[in-house]
């Protein structure tokens, strides 16, 4: 059974995709910061920097947004430009610009300044391939790029024409958006992870999409309705309900934040991040099995690499990926491992690349960094200690609170939390997070008190009904 479970906070809107009760992804919108790549701005170039062949523009944010150029670009200080973001900050990195826009339908993606007709590797039949790019050739006119996604697929002339045309439209605005005033503006803000992930991935094979808030079903309600009314009928709605704990995503989060990963054989996997890099240890543990020691190793490597790719996944690892396999002798067994982990890897849509195997024995992977790590959501770094990813962040806290608030509302007669802080996170609370503990005594008819507690150290909270 394959599910989709969308839980809507006050600090986050968070998609997880259960495949037989097993979290496969896990996507995450803050909601007090939010995402911003794909969004498309009328942004001024303040800082052109030739010799590292980049532009700093203006895009309405605290930080200067960075454009690639090149040096027969026609750009100049005080330009207006057309950009879209299409790579996240992260960390102190600024926000990556392309003058390339594109725009995302359910079948076609636009590209207006490429000019090229092209089409999903993943849709291989010949035959396929030729009639879709027959249709959309009929349809592009005015010779613009557009990509055929894996989704159109069967698709006929009028379902692509109606998207295509929902697409021409969209750009036409956003043009005529940019040469209206002046300065830094937001034209276009990409769909919400959770619904764009819906409109993108919805099929045959999804037994349900679950809500907890009516507002969200109802939106989804309309998209689906517009793409299929036969997926209207896998909704449900558990409205103001911790729908993650109730299908068990909650214990799933918990084991993709700790540092150690159980092995079904008993072997286990230990994942320690740092600022450069990631580091996944590969353990034998309790499994001694009934085969040789080697046969042993081989077994417990091959599931890891099952298990490796599932948690890069899941946890939005990328970057430099480095893997300590078990040590192995024979040649044929560590061929097959490499060979392993290359068509675990090739499952996930995020480009990764096996490196090979160093000198030391040591795996490389490099994965494609989109944005930041789940870890970067849930955990912060310890003020006592400086330990990154070490306690629990302000964001999970107010999810916890959040959480519990809803048991409380559900089962008890109590209107009254009392939160229980450590100093540093209630002066931090107070600083930047007023708001969502206003929002959520809105939400939920109560009030909220919080105090700062010395007994209670960094890592936690202490919540009481009253």
């Amino acid at each position: 059974m394959k599910q989709i479970i969308v839980q809507s906070l006050i600090s986050s809107t968070q998609t997880a995709v259960m495949q037989d009760n097993k979290l496969i992804e896990l996507l995450i919108e803050d909601n007090i910061h939010k995402k911003t790549k794909s969004n498309i701005y009328r942004g001024i170039v303040k800082n052109i920097k030739p010799g590292i062949e980049a532009a700093f523009v203006d895009i309405g944010f605290e930080k200067m947004a960075y454009l690639p150029i090149k040096s027969s670009d026609d750009i100049k200080n005080g330009m207006e430009v057309l950009v879209q973001i299409n790579k996240e900050a992260v960390g102190t990195k600024a926000p990556r610009l392309t003058q390339e826009i594109s725009l995302s339908g359910r079948y076609l993606v636009l590209i207006p300044s490429n000019g090229r007709i092209t089409i999903s590797n993943k849709i291989s039949e010949e035959k396929e391939r030729f009639r879709l790019k027959k249709l959309v050739k009929s349809l592009n006119k005015e010779n613009l790029g557009i990509i055929i996604r894996t989704e159109a697929v069967g698709c006929d002339i009028d379902k692509l024409k109606e998207d295509f045309e929902m697409l021409i439209n969209r750009y036409k605005n956003i043009s005529k958006e940019f040469k209206l005033g002046l300065g830094p503006k937001l034209l276009y803000k990409e769909l919400d992870l959770d619904t764009k992930y819906i409109k993108d991935n919805i099929n045959d094979e999804i037994d349900n999409i679950i809500f907890n808030d009516k507002d969200k079903y109802t939106e989804i309600k309309t998209l689906l309705s517009n793409i299929d009314k036969n997926y209207v009928d896998k909704l449900i709605l558990e409205q103001n309900k911790d729908i993650f704990d109730l299908y068990k995503v909650s214990k799933e989060i918990e084991r993709a934040l700790s540092k150690k990963v159980w092995l079904k054989s008993g072997g286990y996997l230990i994942i320690e991040k740092t600022e450069a890099l990631t580091v996944i240890d590969v353990n034998t543990g309790k499994f001694t099995g009934n085969i040789s020691r080697e046969e042993t190793m081989y077994k417990t490597n091959l599931e890891a690499c099952e298990e490796i790719a599932r948690q890069l996944k899941i946890r939005d690892i990328g970057g430099i990926i480095i893997v300590d396999f078990i040590d192995l002798q024979k040649k044929k067994y560590k061929e097959n491992l490499i060979k392993k982990l290359e068509e675990c890897l090739s499952r996930d849509k995020r480009k990764s690349e096996v490196l090979g195997i160093t000198r030391l024995g040591l795996v490389e992977i490099a994965r494609m960094r989109e944005k930041d790590s789940i870890d970067s959501y849930y955990l912060s770094t310890c003020e006592n200690c400086k330990s990154e990813f070490s306690q629990k962040s302000i964001n999970y806290i107010l999810d916890d609170l959040e959480k519990d608030i809803i048991r409380m509302k559900e089962h008890t007669n109590y209107n009254n939390i009392l939160l229980e802080i450590s100093p540093y996170i209630y002066n931090k609370m107070i600083e930047k997070y007023s708001d969502s503990l206003k929002k959520l005594e809105k939400k939920y008819e109560i009030s909220i008190e919080i105090t700062k507690t010395e007994s209670i150290n960094q890592k936690g909270e202490k919540i009481i009904y009253k």
